[in-house]
């Protein structure tokens, strides 16, 4: 299958390097002085690099775009834009504390009168109006008819004046032709006087270039998931304390995890990760004029990228996603992480090995520094995402239990993906060595039990 050539944040480990400039709006807000007119404001962000340093997380077959903002409970924003030619799409308010606050998914937004959303069942998916508004009110703000797809920011703490809020839109997997963002053009945000709708607020000219570290102040408290036992790759859940800025579906607490699995290894062995029962999902990559969306029985999206400490992106295929993974006739799908730091003659070798066997062929990235100068050290790891998944399937990753012991790497077993908790669905890998990959059996089975 076709390798996608596209680059961008996955994951979404995106932290504040410092803290945000205030946003000083107009019309009934306090947060004087600083303004333009009215007019729509800029996005702060957009994100979709070619090439990625990969312990930020990213997966390069989506985009993202963010707008920071401070409030002071008087200020709401209409979002406008058209749906893109993707697989997913959604919006995700965050507080000042990097956990979700409120989301909306692409399947649950009206479209404006007179356009379809072609996120819902028998709608055409490249329909030509396909328009819809998104409206993010402060707390207690009450919508009325002219507020469509209302989100609401978290109430002020006590005596506070501002609350500094991030909105994230994301777009994954674009149709085959279409740029990045699925073809559409950046969303347009426009300010209003919340307790009079009508009335058009401004926004700051100012500069937020301050969301550029992704990393931010969480080098020192980064934690990875448990590293193999006895050659066994287990995938984890990681807290969403470990993962600023994470994806999700709804309002997020400390003591909830992500929607994503995570599996650290050694950087001097082959990975195999073997999913027995690939899921289905979206495949977007011939669409016509008459195709009408259904959604799969299995996930929206799915795929499994390589993190670590080297530098990679597209070419390398460090993120192989559902339309590009090549399955056995039996429904599986195996994937190969080879150690970038393997001789030409070893990679050349071993990637023949794989396509032999029918496997998926991935970089492995090597150990080093979580980033770079600083003294905190990183493992290579897995990302094993799927998004969207239909109600009742079992190979939901959030079936898998979300550990709050003290240290994520010490996690037990019990905690790791398994037939028990995710049924033929579940991903699991081994070590091997090149030897034992290319004339043993290491790789060709996997079993579940305690390692």
């Amino acid at each position: 299958m076709k390798i996608l050539q596209r680059a961008a944040i996955g994951m979404a480990a995106l932290v504040f390097a410092s803290a945000l400039p205030a946003q000083r709006l107009a019309g009934a807000s306090s947060i004087g002085g600083g303004v333009t007119e009215p007019n729509s404001c800029k996005w702060t962000l957009e994100t979709a690099p070619d090439r990625v340093r990969t312990p930020v997380q990213m997966d390069i077959h989506a985009a993202y775009r963010l707008f920071a903002f401070k409030s002071d409970g008087s200020i709401g924003y209409r979002v406008r834009s058209r749906f893109p030619h993707a697989a997913f799409l959604s919006y995700t308010l965050y507080k000042d504390d990097a956990l979700v606050y409120a989301a909306l998914l692409d399947r649950d937004v009206e479209p404006d009168p007179g356009s379809s959303n072609p996120f819902r069942a028998g709608e055409l998916v490249d329909a030509a109006d396909r328009s819809y508004t998104i409206t993010v009110l402060p707390d207690g703000a009450a919508p009325d008819d002219s507020m469509a797809n209302p989100i609401f920011m978290p109430p002020r703490a006590r005596h506070s004046g501002l609350v500094t809020l991030v909105l994230a839109q994301r777009i994954y997997l674009p149709e085959p032709g279409e740029d990045r963002y699925g073809g559409i053009d950046e969303p347009t945000i426009e300010p209003f006087v919340a307790s009079s709708p009508a009335t058009p607020a401004a926004c700051l000219d100012d500069d937020f270039t301050s969301i550029t570290d992704q990393f931010g102040s969480v080098a020192g408290h980064f934690s990875q998931s448990p590293l193999p036992r006895n050659g066994r790759i287990g995938f984890y859940r990681p807290p969403v304390t470990q993962v600023p800025f994470a994806d999700g579906d709804g309002l997020q607490t400390k003591r909830d995890c992500t929607g994503y699995l995570m599996a650290t290894v050694y950087p001097d062995r082959l990975a195999v990760i073997r999913v027995p029962r690939l899921p289905a999902f979206f495949d977007n990559t011939d669409i016509t004029s008459t195709t009408r969306f259904v959604e799969p029985d299995g996930v929206r999206y799915l795929s499994l990228g390589s993190y670590g400490a080297t530098v990679m992106g597209v070419l390398e295929n460090e993120n192989i996603a559902g339309p590009d993974v090549q399955t056995l006739p039996d429904g599986s799908a195996t994937f190969v992480a080879i150690p970038v730091g393997l001789s030409t003659g070893e990679t050349a070798t071993v990637i023949e090995k794989a396509r032999l066997l029918g496997y998926n062929v991935m970089p492995l990235a090597a150990y080093g520094a979580l980033i770079p100068g600083h003294a905190a050290q990183i493992n290579p790891f897995l990302i094993y995402r799927n998004k969207v998944a239909a109600k009742g399937f079992p190979g939901n990753i959030k079936n898998v239990a979300c550990f709050q012991g003290t240290s994520f790497a010490h996690a037990p077993w019990l905690y790791a993906a398994s037939p028990a908790n995710m049924g033929e669905y579940a991903p699991l890998g081994v070590e091997c060595s090149v030897p034992e990959f290319l004339y043993g059996s290491c790789g060709r089975h996997f079993e579940y039990a305690q390692p």
